[in-house]
């Protein structure tokens, strides 16, 4: 009884997590989500610079932001979807060039071996998450020693928050950015720059033109206070290899999901610390 229970249960929070994903797809397709993607886009190709090595895996809701990474030096960029998603369909020109990849895949369960990729990019998937710190360890597990992970979410503490409460965005759940440090240090994972806060614009339907107002946003993404509507976190693994890690085998896994996934391995020394976190507020 309580295992049907708990399946019930499980597929409940999925289904809302579905819904919840599809509504904020929709989202991105209005004038303020397309702000929203041009201001990432920016900050995404400056940071992309920054990253190099064999492997990239983009965690999101959109294919095409996985551009952005184009000028990284990387030699092959894995865009994850859920498992339900059509791979193949949204991306069609996976496998075409031999730097770009797509996997159909459980953010909770990622088809990579531990310490087998250099770099991870959460875009929103934090915000879409039914678990964001499963998410979030996961992203740690596969992470070589010296690997970047690089967070984009909505800030709670800004006026996106006031939004959130009706609309498309209003099952979304962000992570402060304190509390995100937190999480990250529990994990071994430092934050390597100050944290970029993006679109200080909100979320309403109001149209904000004018030299006065474009003054004051570029005070404001001078000063970066703590307010923007999106933040981008940037860190790394800490550790270093103490022998050569074998390049992780490539498969040809567009359009199609993998049949098995890498399991999650727990973390024995962090792990009482994590629960701990898990019970206080976020």
């Amino acid at each position: 009884m309580e295992a049907r229970q708990e399946r019930d249960t499980h597929r409940v929070v999925e289904r809302d997590r579905h819904d919840a994903q599809g509504r904020f797809a929709a989202w991105l397709e209005n004038p303020a989500g397309d702000r929203l993607l041009r201001t990432e886009r920016e900050a995404m190709r400056k940071v992309a610079r920054q990253i190099h090595g064999d492997v990239l895996v983009w965690l999101g809701p959109r294919p095409d932001m996985l551009d952005t990474t184009s000028r990284s030096m990387v030699r092959l960029r894995v865009f994850v979807a859920d498992n339900d998603f059509d791979v193949g369909r949204a991306c069609p020109e996976a496998n075409t060039d031999g730097r770009f990849d797509a996997v159909g895949a459980d953010s909770a369960h990622l088809p990579f071996s531990p310490g087998s990729v250099d770099a991870v990019v959460l875009h929103h998937a934090l915000d879409l998450a039914s678990d964001r710190r499963v998410v979030l360890r996961e992203a740690e597990r596969i992470l070589k020693p010296g690997g970047r992970l690089v967070v984009l979410g909505f800030n709670p503490l800004s006026l996106w928050s006031f939004a959130k409460q009706r609309g498309p965005l209003r099952d979304l759940r962000s992570v402060s950015v304190p509390r995100l440090r937190e999480w990250l240090a529990l994990l071994g994972l430092e934050r390597e720059t100050r944290t970029l806060y993006l679109n200080f614009r909100s979320a309403l339907p109001v149209t904000l033109n004018g030299g006065g107002w474009r003054a004051a946003s570029d005070w404001l993404n001078r000063v970066q206070p703590p307010v923007g509507g999106v933040y981008l976190v940037m860190a790394r693994k800490v550790g270093y290899a103490l022998i050569a890690q074998r390049r992780p085998l490539r498969r040809q896994v567009a359009g199609r999901r993998l049949e098995s996934a890498a399991p999650v391995l727990p973390h024995p020394t962090r792990i009482k610390a994590w629960s701990g976190v898990a019970s206080g507020s976020e």
